[in-house]
């Protein structure tokens, strides 16, 4: 499909509101980054507890926990404008340079990863800690494939974004 058609069908699709994105994403990320870690961590022991609870150690989980959830606001913040409306695709209709996004070209797979990673210090919990690492090895696949349709979408701002801002850190 060459870049007319698929500017077609992108134009097409359905638009959302800001807010309606943005209460989907949280609804979302509270489901697999909130509900889903804490259901395997119960399920299995915990390395680190004393008494049904957390060391010190295991405590400051919550501490990376609050990063990545700070850092996940952060992103939406940057994400989207007041008023904005938003097509449903997987297709990026700006390349965004701004908020987090000066710092990182993927502040919202590290705001996730660090909110698991928070998860699975404080339960102590091995099984958790296995999820986290497939989950970073999937969002390490996904940035491969996204930074493609970048380069392919937006050219050469594409690529002076790339050579000036980190994939990571």
């Amino acid at each position: 499909m060459d870049q007319v058609t698929r500017d077609a069908a992108l134009r097409r699709r359905p638009r959302l509101t800001r807010v309606q994105v943005v209460a989907f994403s949280i609804l979302s990320w509270l489901i697999v980054f909130g509900v889903v870690p804490v259901e395997i961590a119960r399920r299995g022991r915990r390395v680190g507890w004393r008494g049904g609870r957390p060391s010190l150690f295991n405590r400051l989980g919550a501490v990376v926990l609050g990063l990545g959830v700070s850092g996940l606001a952060w992103c939406l913040v940057a994400h989207y404008e007041p008023g904005e409306t938003v097509r449903v695709s997987l297709a990026p209709e700006k390349l965004i340079g701004t908020g987090p996004y000066r710092l990182t070209r993927n502040p919202m797979y590290l705001s996730e990863e660090m909110t698991l990673i928070g998860w699975a210090l404080y339960f102590g919990s091995p099984s958790l800690s296995a999820w986290v690492a497939a989950m970073a090895a999937a969002m390490r696949f996904a940035v491969g494939r996204e930074e493609k349709t970048l380069e392919d979408r937006f050219g050469e701002a594409w690529k002076e974004y790339a050579a000036a801002v980190p994939r990571w850190l």
